[in-house]
């Protein structure tokens, strides 16, 4: 089956103990995993087409047609504001860089690691997720991931998610059952034996796993383990979706991409006539472009020289403000075929975010494991992004749009752009990032 976009994430975070520093070792390939601890195995069936969604987004709202109150909502506006906030911080970190990560999946991991997690450090993860335990309690909190967990691995959606926990725990030390427990009732975590003595092995181990569950976009999440590590935790998250109205091919075709003042590149433009959600503001003009299965994509072009900007006050006020004005409206619309990665070292980003006990010697994660002084040594988040014009497309299936007789306005992403891709079902916000060069 020919799709328009796979997003592929895996987020890790390693625990060791306080007064060890990491070692880096050779990479090699291996595809065996040692089962040895109990887990839950979730088989994640794909492309469910006997359904034809509308897109559900009018003028009106985009959450019209999921009005029933599901555990994932009461987290929602949380989870979006951690988003804005975090989506800020890796943009000043990266000024001039292709940058993609998912939001969902680095709330997921953290909210899952509060469960291990005690005293200062654990409030410290519930508040840098902008969690309010004054209006929602720790076990909403976690019954909504686990809601959230269940939508995004829902086999009967036109969309294609998955997302997953994986534990990857050390032979050496020992885990606490009750951790183990929950977090394979609360967070769908598998859970494996794993020789970290072994560094090749146990880097493999973890590799295969993550290629497997991405689907093969995220071949090489690591390139050495620590031996010394206690526990390897994984979230990965996998998306593969189809455009409501795909573009031709034979429609796309060369054009100048402007990176900066100083450099132009030659990328593959797709270019499709049609109505979509557009906004004209001073600093930005916003399309956003629907997947069948309750899903869009907003993609927000800064005017030039407001990248900056548009990104430093790019939260949920600004992007709710730019929505409300949004008209369904008749456009030409010009978009880069591009396929980029990003890694971001969380452990930097998220200290600044307000989480630096988490990483430091004083971390407390005494419900993991009863041994003192562990902290997180590691956490990497990496994702890979593929955007294209193809779609499913069998006779009669696609609609035909009513065009009137009159010159649409062109919009053409020829420049540095936002985009940010959201889940109507869960209402949130999946996946995030800046294209500066869709040639990188």
């Amino acid at each position: 089956m020919r799709v328009l976009l796979f997003l592929g994430t895996a987020l890790l975070f390693t625990l060791v103990f306080a007064d060890h520093h990491e070692g880096h070792h050779k990479e090699g390939n291996d595809d065996d995993h040692d089962h040895k601890h109990d887990h839950e195995h979730h088989d994640h069936k794909h492309d469910h087409d006997h359904h034809d969604h509308k897109d559900g987004h009018d003028k009106k709202g985009e959450d019209h047609h999921h009005n029933e109150s599901l555990p994932c909502h009461k987290i929602a506006d949380y989870n979006s504001k951690f988003s804005f906030d975090l989506f800020r911080q890796v943009a000043l970190d990266h000024p001039a860089e292709n940058i993609v990560f998912s939001p969902v999946s680095i709330s997921t991991a953290l909210a899952f690691l509060s469960l291990g997690a005690k005293a200062q450090t654990r409030s410290q993860i519930i508040e840098g997720l902008r969690l309010n335990t004054s209006e929602i309690s720790e076990q909403e909190i976690h019954e909504g991931f686990h809601n959230l967990l269940v939508l995004l691995n829902d086999a009967d959606r036109e969309l294609q998610l998955s997302s997953g926990n994986a534990l990857f725990i050390s032979k050496e030390h020992k885990i606490l059952q009750t951790f183990l427990d929950e977090a394979k009732k609360l967070y769908h975590s598998e859970a494996f034996s794993t020789d970290f003595k072994n560094t090749e092995e146990a880097k493999n181990q973890i590799n295969s796993y993550v290629e497997k569950n991405t689907h093969g976009k995220i071949a090489e999440l690591l390139d050495s383990v620590d031996q010394d590590a206690i526990l390897v935790l994984i979230n990965y998250i996998y998306f593969r979706g189809k455009w409501q109205n795909p573009f031709e091919e034979g429609m796309t075709e060369e054009g100048d991409f402007h990176v900066n003042k100083n450099t132009t590149v030659k990328v593959p433009f797709m270019s499709r006539t049609g109505f979509y959600d557009v906004a004209f503001h001073n600093e930005a003009t916003l399309v956003a472009i629907p997947y069948k299965g309750d899903a869009k994509a907003l993609f927000i072009l800064p005017n030039e020289g407001e990248l900056s900007k548009v990104e430093q006050n790019y939260n949920e006020e600004a992007i709710n403000k730019w929505k409300t004005s949004m008209r369904n409206r008749l456009v030409d619309l010009y978009l880069p075929k591009f396929s980029v990665s990003g890694t971001v070292n969380l452990k930097e980003t998220l200290s600044k975010l307000g989480l630096e006990n988490v990483f430091s010697d004083s971390a407390d994660f005494s419900g993991i494991t009863e041994e003192p002084n562990v902290k997180i040594s590691r956490a990497i988040h990496k994702s890979v992004l593929t955007v294209d014009e193809k779609g499913t497309e069998a006779a009669g299936t696609t609609a035909i749009e009513a065009i009137p007789i009159m010159l649409p306005p062109r919009v053409e992403f020829n420049h540095p752009f936002i985009f940010l891709l959201y889940d109507y079902k869960s209402k949130s916000v999946l996946f995030a990032g800046r294209i500066a060069n869709p040639k990188k």
